[in-house]
């Protein structure tokens, strides 16, 4: 079957304008949003047009010009506009192989905060270049020479270091071997015990920074301490001493306590007793300290310097209700208290009459003492006398005494003498009159 050449024609024809309505519609269809972004390298070895933009090994554009400015070039790339890129990205040209083409990796990636914006700009600080394969022959090329025949080999020292280092650690693999494997527990250890010594770093800070804030104060503790220092430096003489005398004395209370042991262990143990009981009667010892000094003080008040007595009186009008008195006595000695007061609630009145009772007993101490003061040698106020008030004074003092003397040495019967002695004593103590008895003193008698 022969196709005549007017039907290849048209069907030449209708695949051209099959071709060309593709391409056109291609170009004119619109693609997927995109955004431009500007970023300057110090060098673009392997880069070139076309080259991906990927986010995380992801492509998500490509690089669309490369531009040499100055020093450094300047590359011009696109993304999808879906694809949300950090505010503070960076962009690093990867190498995938020493042969491949490199590419462009965005990092870090978003998590968040603000976005890159549309047409942004990458200064030399904000982008990576790798090093390159050149670069790193040079280097090793340079400490090649330095370490050479020209360098510090010049007069065999590093040969030397080698052979020396070699002869040092022959036949030392197990010992290396054991300080590796300790080197890696100890920092094991350390791992897992890193908060225990963050902690004690932390603690360090505050130590450090509480003796900053307390500067002042920790010169002035050394500079005592200094001063201290050299006192003791002065006396190490009389330390010494009174070490060597603290020798001897600790050794003999350690025979001591050896030697009564037991003793001690038993004390001790009566020293707790004793102890606890002070505890259980705390609230009664603090009511008898309170109190204590209102009683010394009376006791201070109610005794009699010329007597040398104590003066009482007699008062029994605690006895108002006696019945309760009685029971609350047996009852601190245990005796059940039931029906106690009830029982004995008619010798109350008993009690009531006791409360006449109450007298003022001073005056058996005025019968019982005798008054004999003894006069002031003649020297006791020096070698002028004494004043003439306290001259007269004196000299009715020794008057009375004398005339005191003088009834004392008279009186012939006991009975006449201790009826004048009182009244005397009674006059020369409160200047009342000699007059006085039981009846004056009892409620209801004589004023």
């Amino acid at each position: 079957m022969k196709v005549s050449r007017s039907t290849i024609l048209r069907v030449g024809v209708t695949v051209v304008v099959v071709a060309l309505v593709v391409a056109v519609v291609g170009i004119v269809w619109p693609g997927s949003p995109q955004h431009r972004l500007t970023a300057y390298f110090t060098s673009t070895v392997g880069l070139y047009p076309g080259a991906d933009v990927r986010i995380l090994g992801i492509r998500v554009g490509k690089v669309d010009k490369i531009t040499p400015v100055g020093r450094s070039v300047r590359v011009e790339m696109t993304y999808d506009a879906k694809r949300k890129v950090p505010a503070d990205v960076q962009a690093v040209i990867v190498n995938q192989s020493l042969v491949a083409d490199r590419y462009v990796q965005l990092a870090p990636v978003y998590r968040g905060g603000a976005v890159l914006a549309d047409k942004a700009t990458l200064p030399l600080t904000r982008t990576v270049t790798p090093v390159e394969i050149d670069d790193i022959t040079g280097s090793l090329n340079n400490l090649n020479k330095a370490l050479g025949p020209d360098g510090a080999n010049a007069n065999g020292s590093l040969s030397r270091l080698l052979q020396v280092g070699s002869d040092t650690l022959n036949g030392q693999g197990d010992d290396i071997r054991a300080t590796v494997s300790g080197s890696a527990k100890a920092l094991s250890t350390l791992s897992e015990n890193r908060k225990d010594i963050t902690a004690n770093i932390e603690n360090l800070r505050v130590i450090t920074q509480a003796l900053a804030a307390n500067d002042r104060q920790v010169r002035d503790f050394n500079g005592h301490l200094s001063q201290v220092s050299v006192q003791l430096a002065g006396e190490k003489e009389e330390l010494g001493a009174a070490l060597r005398a603290l020798g001897p004395t600790l050794r003999n209370l350690a025979r001591f306590v050896r030697g009564n042991r037991s003793q001690l262990a038993a004390n001790v143990r009566q020293l707790a007793q004793i102890t606890s009981v002070l505890v259980k009667q705390r609230d009664k010892l603090g009511e008898f300290l309170s109190t204590a000094p209102v009683g010394l003080s009376n006791l201070s008040h109610a005794y009699d310097p010329i007597s040398g007595t104590l003066t009482t009186r007699t008062d029994l009008r605690q006895f108002d209700n006696l019945a309760m008195w009685v029971c609350s006595l047996a009852f601190s000695l245990g005796t059940p208290p039931q029906q106690c007061e009830a029982l004995l609630a008619p010798i109350n009145p008993v009690g009531r009459g006791l409360d006449l009772l109450q007298s003022d007993l001073s005056w058996i101490t005025a019968l019982t003492t005798t008054y004999n003061p003894i006069p002031p040698p003649p020297d006791a106020f020096g070698p002028n006398g004494p004043p003439p008030s306290d001259e007269t004074g004196r000299s009715g003092q020794s008057g009375q005494t004398d005339q005191s003397d003088q009834s004392g040495q008279s009186e012939q019967s006991g009975q006449s003498g201790q009826s004048s002695r009182p009244g005397s004593a009674t006059d020369q103590r409160s200047g009342e009159g000699s007059g006085s008895g039981i009846g004056e003193l009892l409620p209801g008698g004589n004023p």
